[in-house]
């Protein structure tokens, strides 16, 4: 392996002086309390079709977990499910024109919105109080190594829109690598000076709780309006509550439904990998409970240093009105493949990535008619409901000055997602133990559009870990990043 950066990768200048945004964005408040999950008894597995299976030597799995309980509203709560509309107020005319339906969204949007805002984000005693006695589920994927070597753990985490599987074509990369093969140093690409030998033993992926099959799981139980912080405390409820459980089986295969237990005194850490918002997610749960996470790789993460204040309307959320108004109901699976190939959105994703989104993120609308209409694994007014969010970016960028852990940055190629040059080159340096690196030939997909890319950047931060040489001090790290700055500028 090359003891310097691929040519595809760069970096950004480490951010000296004040900050460009006032601290905090958001006021500080600790995640709502988490209590057992009140479920004795998880849905059924929804049906897939099988992929192939991960390297020789490693057992898949799929398991319902509980998720957090309670949701930090009450209107996270209701009986949607995924072909509900909640933000229209009645059906589209037969004969709808291009101004009817214009508006039509506009109106959506905006109910979207209004019902985000005025959402009482309540206490525990009052949560205890109000919520329902019944619980929401997420599914998540394990790959288990079938002979433990005492490896490290990686729970992982998607992009909203997205699906857990996208992870499959990066992870596969990274098992199928000799795992002592020599890694340079992430950011910098200078050599590593001690052997490494990178090993797991489990490997988790998590759909969000309204994605793909979690979206079956809460068939009827979803609410109009998903927190940031929900999402955040979905993944924490998992690494503490749900994880200790699943790793005192032992050898045994876990269950289909996984139990919440209490948090053992002394967690064993894991290591998260999330990208956009599963990323912001992992940065705000990591930051209540620190002890629970060894390192954070983040993928483009959604936390840029944005507000939205109340009464803003649609015109603050784009990305909803985007998500509200996109197609999810082709007339046949070809028909779905044919538009989405062609289309920007989907056209620049890897081969092997845009097949598992066929077979896992576009499902059939009626499950008894597998050749019939198909639609979207993740609802389009779940989509529009996540990126209705005020307060989920600043209190990710907030909470990214926190982390005492190493966290390492893979960034897309033009920073349009965490709002430009200035504010994404502090941001990626405000974790103490920051490296980062910039893919200049992907955008904010990087997962999907460069998942062999992605692999070996995630081999860069791994091996770094490893041999003890990821830095010990920002002053350390900065060192570091200036000599390969000169050296650099000498190619």
């Amino acid at each position: 392996m090359s003891r310097k950066l691929p040519a595809n990768i760069i970096t950004y200048m480490p951010h000296e002086g004040p900050s460009v945004m006032p601290s905090p964005m958001v006021a500080p408040k600790p995640l709502l309390t988490l209590l057992p999950h009140p479920d004795k008894e998880a849905p059924p597995c929804p049906p897939r079709p099988a992929l192939p299976p991960p390297p020789k030597g490693w057992t898949s799995s799929l398991h319902a977990a509980p998720a957090a309980y309670p949701k930090g509203v009450a209107e996270a709560y209701g009986n949607l499910s995924r072909s509900s509309r909640p933000y229209e107020s009645g059906p589209p005319p037969a004969n709808e024109t291009k101004e009817q339906r214009k508006k039509r969204l506009y109106d959506e949007s905006n109910r979207c919105v209004k019902l985000r805002e005025d959402a009482y984000e309540w206490t525990i005693e009052e949560a205890k109080a109000q919520a329902p006695k019944k619980g929401q589920w997420l599914c998540v994927e394990r790959w288990r190594r079938d002979k433990p070597v005492g490896g490290a753990t990686l729970v992982v985490t998607h992009a909203n829109g997205l699906i857990k599987e996208h992870w499959h074509v990066v992870l596969r990369d990274v098992l199928a690598r000799d795992p002592k093969l020599p890694g340079t140093k992430f950011g910098t690409g200078l050599p590593l000076h001690h052997p490494t030998n990178i090993q797991f033993d489990d490997i988790w992926m998590i759909d969000d709780m309204n994605s793909n099959m979690s979206a079956d799981l809460n068939g009827g139980l979803l609410g109009p309006v998903q927190l940031w912080s929900d999402d955040s405390r979905d993944f924490l409820n998992f690494v503490r509550h749900v994880l200790p459980g699943a790793r005192a089986l032992g050898d045994a295969p876990a269950p289909w439904h996984l139990k919440w237990t209490e948090a053992p005194d002394s967690p064993q850490p894991v290591i998260g990998m999330g990208h956009s918002f599963g990323g912001n997610g992992l940065v705000q749960a990591s930051n209540e409970f620190p002890g629970l996470f060894s390192a954070l790789f983040l993928v483009d993460p959604m936390c840029p240093p944005h507000t939205v204040a109340v009464g803003s309307g649609i015109a603050a959320y784009d990305l909803t009105a985007g998500a509200l108004k996109r197609r999810d109901v082709w007339p046949s699976r070809d028909e779905a493949r044919k538009a989405m190939r062609s289309s920007p959105f989907w056209g620049s994703w890897d081969d092997d990535t845009f097949e598992i989104w066929m077979s896992h993120g576009v499902i059939p609308l009626d499950y008894a008619k597998p050749d019939g209409p198909v639609t979207l694994a993740m609802p389009s007014w779940c989509e529009g409901a996540i990126f209705c969010e005020p307060k989920g970016f600043g209190q990710g960028w907030d909470k990214l000055a926190n982390l005492p852990f190493p966290v390492g940055f893979l960034m897309a190629n033009k920073p349009i997602a965490t709002l430009g040059e200035v504010v994404t080159s502090e941001m990626v340096w405000r974790p103490r133990l920051a490296r980062v690196e910039q893919v200049t030939d992907a955008g904010h997909l990087i997962t999907q559009e460069k998942p062999h890319t992605t692999a070996d950047a995630l081999w860069r931060f791994l091996t770094t870990l490893q041999a003890g040489e990821w830095g010990n001090s920002p002053e350390e790290i900065r060192k570091e990043w200036a000599v390969w700055r000169e050296d650099r500028a000498k190619l």
